[in-house]
């Protein structure tokens, strides 16, 4: 009876993502959803000239699709934002505006700089993420009568132009684009009606998509992790047909498989490994992505394969292993509701989409799935995929070796330490919202505090860059400290997962506690959290610190560090 409530449990799941990811649902849709409490809780500022409320009526659904629970806190209407940020203790900040009541009086330049000038007050009181809305282009009929350049879009076109530079210059502020997704709606996104009633602007579904948009896409993307890898099945998922049976020219590719693959090579150069987890003999497969020349995808844009007879739920176990990630940094996508139960039954961290055989839901799911979306560029994305492959690659030389040492001189590392490099800002914030298994404060850095790490003040924040003979690795590693006088606190360690291995980690704490020791520090406080996947940073601080919460002397531990790695072969270049 326990084992019939399960499955119902996870088949209503199933069918309450595709209601939530797939076409845009209507309330009426949402409505029958049943309301379950989320873990993690979420308190969302919104700063307002206009309702919020049709927003947030509609968007816990969508946010309880990554187990969070929001509450709002809703400003007065006020237009000078006099009072911005409340209390300042909301984990996000909205601002809600509409941008008529500006137009209407204010060029576009004062309207951007009376804005920067509020943003940075918010700013000077929180360090969280803020995000603001620009605004849709509105087809008036008169506009029919004038171009771009003379007509009342300009303003707006030119507002949006001026916004987004301005985002860029506030840390940690980003666009919520009612422009594009005004774009992506397929019905009318502005509605007269509503806005003579309420002064809510917009259409019933242009609400729900811009409820959807926040809620599977930003908000998860400035507050949880990315995901790491896609586990994909192949028959009537990638395409439609069974590879066994009909054969590598028999299975079908449609307009909607393509668009799908060509949305899964963008996530992989995105940083999103792809893997397969399929029922197939992995010869076949090989042969098929060899052959179909119309598949966008190829085999070497998998990261890693499981094409075989075993449980898909083992296969998964193994890809999480070949890649060095926790299956919950994963999403398993299959068309079959019987493989995702056994899935969701053996290993219930991973995450699970199902798929569909003609594409085209397949394609809209994903691109709403939340932990998916990308806010800013991952400086090593590029090579994610192929450091995998060459991790496969250094297992095999490990194996061979006559031992541990002989097998890292093979490897000819060379490690680059830099130091407080601002180009390495969006690299460390991906680390520390990435990375699970290497990260020893669990701290989620915000764009901002990232920002303020490097600004060589009060901070030293080390990048460490790795490559071998097999591959360029790229910035693999950070160590964030906050100094005081003769004192600094190491506020986060992370490192990411592929890089493990090779004691990398070890000999960069070692320029670190160098770096320390030349600036004058003497002691040492390390911000250790115990969460439930950092067992590995955990245990490598071990090997040195017998009790984290007491204050260490750097001396000491560069000597106990210094030893551990003596005989380690890597070759160290500081960057200053």
């Amino acid at each position: 009876m326990q084992g019939g409530i399960i499955i119902n449990r996870h088949l209503s799941y199933l069918d309450v993502m595709d209601t939530l990811l797939g076409p845009l649902p209507t309330r009426r849709q949402m409505n029958r959803i049943p309301r379950i409490p989320g873990q993690v809780k979420v308190k969302i500022r919104v700063e307002r000239t206009m309702p919020f409320e049709f927003i947030s009526n509609v968007i816990s659904p969508f946010i309880r699709l990554w187990d969070a629970e929001e509450s709002f806190e809703l400003s007065p209407y006020d237009t000078s934002l006099s009072s911005i940020g409340g209390d300042a203790g909301a984990d996000v900040f909205i601002l809600w505006l509409d941008w008529r009541l500006y137009r209407k009086s204010m060029a576009v330049k004062a309207t951007c700089d009376w804005l920067k000038e509020r943003i940075v007050t918010l700013r000077s009181k929180t360090d969280k993420p803020i995000f603001v809305n620009n605004w849709p282009e509105q087809y008036e009929p008169e506009d029919m009568l004038f171009s771009a350049k003379t007509g009342k879009r300009i303003w707006v076109r030119l507002f949006n132009e001026t916004l987004n530079r301005l985002s860029e210059e506030v840390p940690d502020c980003w666009i919520i684009d009612l422009s594009y997704i005004s774009l992506e709606h397929s019905g009318a996104f502005f509605d007269d009606r509503n806005e003579k009633v309420s002064n809510h602007p917009f259409s019933d579904q242009a609400t729900i998509s811009i409820a959807r948009h926040l809620g599977v896409r930003l908000l998860p993307a400035v507050l949880l992790s990315r995901i790491k890898a896609i586990a994909l099945d192949l028959d009537d998922t990638l395409y439609a047909g069974v590879l066994g049976e009909d054969g590598i020219d028999g299975v079908a590719l449609s307009d909607a498989h393509i668009r799908l693959q060509n949305l899964l090579l963008r996530l992989k150069q995105s940083g999103l490994m792809l893997t397969i987890c399929s029922r197939n003999e992995e010869k076949d497969v090989r042969e098929l992505f060899q052959k179909r020349t119309d598949f966008p995808l190829n085999w070497d844009d998998f990261a890693a394969v499981c094409a075989d007879w075993n449980p898909k739920p083992d296969n998964l176990i193994a890809l999480s292993h070949k890649l060095n990630i926790d299956p919950s940094a994963m999403l398993f996508v299959d068309d079959n509701p019987a493989e995702l139960l056994k899935m969701a039954h053996h290993v219930p961290a991973v995450r699970l989409l199902r798929a569909d055989p003609a594409g085209e839901q397949t394609l809209i799911k994903i691109s709403n799935y939340p932990g998916c979306y990308q806010l800013i560029q991952d400086d090593s994305a590029a090579l994610r995929t192929v450091d995998i492959q060459a991790n496969h690659t250094r297992t095999k030389l490990k194996n061979q070796a006559l031992d541990y040492i002989s097998y890292l001189k093979n490897l000819k590392m060379v490690v680059r330490i830099h130091v407080n490099e601002p180009a390495h800002i969006n690299r460390v914030f991906e680390l520390s919202h990435r990375t699970n298994q290497f990260n020893l404060a669990l701290r989620r850095m915000s764009y901002a505090e990232v920002k303020r790490a490097m600004n060589g003040n009060d901070y030293l924040t080390m990048t460490v860059q790795l490559s071998d003979k097999l591959s360029d690795s790229g910035i693999i590693g950070a160590f964030v400290c906050r100094m005081d006088q003769e004192k600094a606190t190491l506020i986060e360690v992370l490192f990411s997962c592929r890089a493990l291995g090779r004691d990398i980690e070890t000999i960069a704490f070692v320029c670190l506690l160098k770096r320390l020791t030349e600036l004058g520090i003497k002691q040492l406080s390390i911000v250790v959290q115990e969460g439930p996947r950092n067992t590995p940073a955990r245990e490598w601080l071990q090997q040195f610190v017998i009790d984290p919460v007491a204050d260490q002397s750097v001396t000491d531990l560069l000597a106990l560090a210094s030893v551990s790695c003596a005989r380690h072969p890597v070759k160290v270049e500081e960057i200053t």
